[in-house]
């Protein structure tokens, strides 16, 4: 077999080679589309003459924008680390080396450079290979996965558990037909019952692995903020922009899962924005002239009543339709308290790995968390088998039960009146105040403060409508509730 010999038939001075021949012909540039890798070429005068699908991918540039360009346009324009790409191109040296673009991925990035016999540059070519993805199809299991009852029995650490009750299983199937069908799913349900948990469940089952999911907390994002951040933005764009640009967390979900939760949140100014998303499949940065194609899967979630958003006008109707192709309701924990038992075994499996020695919870404790309505659902009861876990040495009894955060009525507790509606001052309570030395003006101001911002949130249900309800801006309670969280 004899083989092509590169330098011998590339450094004849007589047959110097064409580039732009050569990449005119569409067999090539056929073949060059189908390689996983991205591939850039530039001539000897570091002009690039070629770009494939994958470098444009990478890169996040169209290679209409680049080729014919010099390469120096493309470092500058690139979301990638290309700081020693010109060194390698004007020294003609070959070079591998480790690179992460602005979102914080890894390639790896070869430079090799072809030369006539006289020692004059003909071509330089640049080879990029995305590291995370290949370790993802490394790490990834090829079991299928399946429904799995929960019992008392072992469990495995990085696995959640699917509840066996008939009422879940049935939402579970419907699910991952959805799913499969590529259909839009709206999951329903009171905070701490599972919503996100089921999403996470549907998105690992419902297609192969390594794909990405992207969990959005449409509450948590300011309103000034919001579209920057869904969107991404172009470099430039606006004051304070990246000079690389940033991709959004919409396009971030590209080829996988987009988790909408809060989905009552979006900001309506936005929802147009969100609707073309669903409709369209493109996403468009901000400051862009030209949409980005997309495929993924979107679940939304809220524990809201969007039906009644939408005659209020805070939520835009088309985009509730679009949303609402198969709607998931997850009942409370209270209706179906058959799983109490498995969850809490579960539950107790979980903190049993982090004790040195493990925690069993007597009948007596155990027939009052059966019976308890959680108004708090999954997470309340979480909640408690931790609190149970830090208070107790080995056995947890009726007395070690947190009695007085339990809502043993079965509705959510109503807040004490507040001043946030009042500015009056009421100088009844001015001989309740503990003047004792040590007193700090600051310190009873900001845990006044930090009470406020508690009640609000839990009467409101959401960080966005407290901020409304006490005339600031998301931002404040965001802000506040991280430092008054880390404090």
């Amino acid at each position: 077999m004899k083989f092509f010999n590169v330098s011998d038939n590339f450094s004849k001075a007589s047959v110097v080679l064409d580039l732009e021949q050569f990449f005119s012909d569409e067999r090539w540039q056929l073949l060059g589309d189908l390689i996983p890798d991205g591939l850039i070429i530039a001539d000897h005068a570091g002009i690039v003459r070629y770009m494939n699908t994958a470098a444009e991918s990478i890169n996040e540039l169209l290679r209409t924008m680049i080729v014919g360009r010099p390469l120096s346009d493309l470092v500058q324009q690139t979301r990638l680390d290309f700081t020693s790409l010109m060194d390698a191109f004007a020294g003609g040296s070959r070079m591998n080396r480790l690179i992460t673009d602005a979102g914080g991925r890894n390639y790896a990035m070869s430079t090799r450079c072809l030369r006539q016999r006289d020692g004059e540059t003909n071509c330089f070519l640049v080879v990029l290979r995305n590291l995370d993805t290949l370790a993802k199809i490394t790490n990834s299991s090829t079991e299928v996965p399946g429904l799995a009852p929960v019992s008392g029995g072992n469990f495995s650490p990085d696995a959640e558990p699917v509840l066996a009750c008939p009422t879940t299983i049935a939402i579970m199937k419907r699910g991952l037909r959805s799913m499969a069908m590529g259909s839009r799913l709206l999951i329903l349900g009171e905070s701490g019952v599972g919503k996100t948990e089921l999403a996470r469940y549907l998105h690992r089952n419902a297609g192969s692995p390594g794909r990405p999911f992207v969990h959005i907390n449409c509450g948590s994002i300011p309103d000034s903020l919001f579209e920057s951040e869904m969107f991404g933005y172009e470099r430039g764009s606006f004051t304070g922009a990246s000079t690389r640009g940033k991709k959004g967390l919409i396009e971030a979900a590209d080829g996988g899962t987009l988790f909408l939760d809060e989905v009552g949140e979006i900001p309506l100014q936005s929802q147009a924005k969100i609707l073309q998303v669903l409709e369209e499949g493109v996403v468009q940065r901000v400051g862009a002239t030209t949409p980005h194609r997309l495929h993924l899967q979107v679940i939304a979630a809220t524990n809201c009543d969007l039906r009644t958003l939408v005659k209020e006008g805070c939520f835009r109707r088309d985009l509730y339709y679009r949303l609402s192709v198969i709607t998931l309701v997850v009942p409370s924990l209270r209706e179906r308290s058959g799983l109490i038992p498995l969850l809490l075994d579960h539950f107790l499996v979980q903190v049993n790995r982090r004790r040195s020695s493990p925690l069993q919870i007597d009948a007596g404790c155990r027939r009052i968390l059966q019976a308890y309505a959680y108004p708090g659902n999954v997470r309340e009861l979480q909640n408690i088998i931790e609190h149970l876990a830090v208070v107790c040495d080995q056995f947890a009894t009726e007395a070690d039960l947190p009695i007085e955060q339990m809502d043993f009525q079965g509705a959510p507790s109503v807040l004490p009146p507040c001043s946030c509606h009042s500015h009056s001052y009421s100088r009844e309570k001015d001989s309740e105040l503990d003047f004792s030395a040590g007193f700090d003006l600051k310190d009873a101001v900001r845990n006044y403060e930090s009470h406020l911002i508690e009640a609000a949130i839990q009467k409101t249900g959401s960080k966005r409508k407290a901020a409304v309800l006490l005339n600031v801006d998301i931002a404040t309670i965001v802000r506040k509730s991280k430092s008054l969280a880390e404090e």
